[in-house]
């Protein structure tokens, strides 16, 4: 029977929202009961939707001595269940959200133990549990809730004629950070400890700005200069990986290089009726056919399934483009090029924004 305290804890993760909602099934109970001692499962439950001190914390929510309460709280940030930093020189905490959160944390340090394969299990269980839950659910009518995540070009391969914008450069981003961290890719770590791995290189996972320095600090990635954050992009791009992010403009938060055989959210997009209208890019592939050499190459990289082969011409599904740029930097004829989507989506500004969007879109889904 599961502990009042575990069931206290499903609600805060609830509320947190996150890419993988937090549902009472034996499955969460499950995996949470694992990552939290009840002692933390009642502490985290209670912590405010905002960073709050640990004093702050102790003597106005949570009671009980503010050491023991901030030696707990320090405990579930080594863990990777509350994240920590700080503000103003004051060390603040709050507890995580599922994904993106809780589940990346478990899986970027790359540990590969008896322990960390039973975690990798127990997302497993309940990621299948979600799915059955979503195929139960009655089937919306009208438009996809707003996208959590956006995908990022290849932004060398965008022509220069064309005007870019900022939320469109991660160098950009790179540049303006202080902090920029790299791990190991969590999806596919994930995927590897499940004896389900993955050719494809591990260490390009990265975070920018207060993400980064918690990472760092706590041992699930380490700093690197804006040089080397941009060679792990060049990396991850000659490996065919996509860029995606967060869905707002003002900063990066974190920057996935991934593949659609590991990430979850970029499988649920490419299994989408229409990819391009889940989560996209500012750009879509456009296809001269005349210049097409027919060496498949593409076809071989596209992750959607918006090339394929007809005969020795490659075809587009241009409803199928995401926009990552993937394809063009393998061309080597440049049939394949880049160019401004139609009424490319322009990403919220902040987190403000991002919920306003949410908010109207959930309700034009009702």
């Amino acid at each position: 029977m599961t502990e009042p305290v575990y069931e206290k804890l499903a609600d805060a993760l609830s509320s947190r929202g996150g890419a993988m909602p937090a549902i009472k099934c034996k499955e969460l109970f499950a995996m949470v009961e694992e990552l939290f001692t009840p002692e933390e499962a009642e502490l985290a439950a209670k912590l405010p939707p905002s960073p709050i001190p640990s004093e702050t914390f102790a003597r106005e929510i949570a009671g009980g001595d503010p050491k023991k309460v901030e030696s707990l709280l320090e405990n579930m940030a080594n863990k990777g269940l509350v994240f920590t930093g700080e503000r103003g020189g004051v060390r603040v905490y709050n507890l995580m959200a599922l994904a993106p959160g809780v589940f990346e944390m478990q899986f970027m340090g790359g540990e590969v133990s008896d322990r960390s394969r039973k975690i990798a299990h127990l997302f497993e269980d309940y990621g299948n549990a979600l799915r059955q839950f979503a195929a139960a659910a009655p089937t919306p009518t009208s438009a996809a809730a707003f996208p959590i995540m956006r995908v990022v070009t290849v932004e060398k391969e965008i022509p220069a004629s064309t005007e870019i914008h900022p939320y469109d450069r991660v160098s950009e981003y790179i540049a303006n950070s202080d902090y920029i961290s790299v791990g190991t890719c969590y999806c596919r770590h994930h995927g590897e400890l499940l004896g389900r791995p993955c050719d494809k290189p591990k260490d390009v996972c990265m975070a920018f700005g207060h993400w980064a320095k918690y990472i760092a600090e706590r041992g699930f990635g380490r700093l690197v200069s804006k040089e080397e954050a941009l060679q792990v992009l060049d990396r991850a791009e000659r490996a065919g990986l996509i860029h995606s992010t967060n869905n707002i403009s003002k900063r990066l938060d974190f920057l996935c290089n991934c593949c659609v055989c590991h990430c979850p959210i970029l499988g649920s997009i490419k299994n989408a009726a229409i990819p391009s209208m889940v989560a996209t890019s500012s750009f879509i592939a456009s296809l001269e056919e005349g210049d097409c050499s027919g060496c498949g190459d593409c076809v071989e990289l596209c992750q959607m399934d918006a090339l394929t082969m007809e005969g020795d011409i490659v075809v587009l599904d241009a409803e199928r483009c995401i926009g990552c740029g993937v394809c063009v930097s393998v061309c080597p004829t440049g049939a394949l090029r880049l160019e401004l989507r139609e009424g490319a989506p322009v990403p919220p500004f902040d987190g403000k924004e991002f919920n306003q969007a949410m908010r109207s879109s959930l309700q034009q889904n009702r």
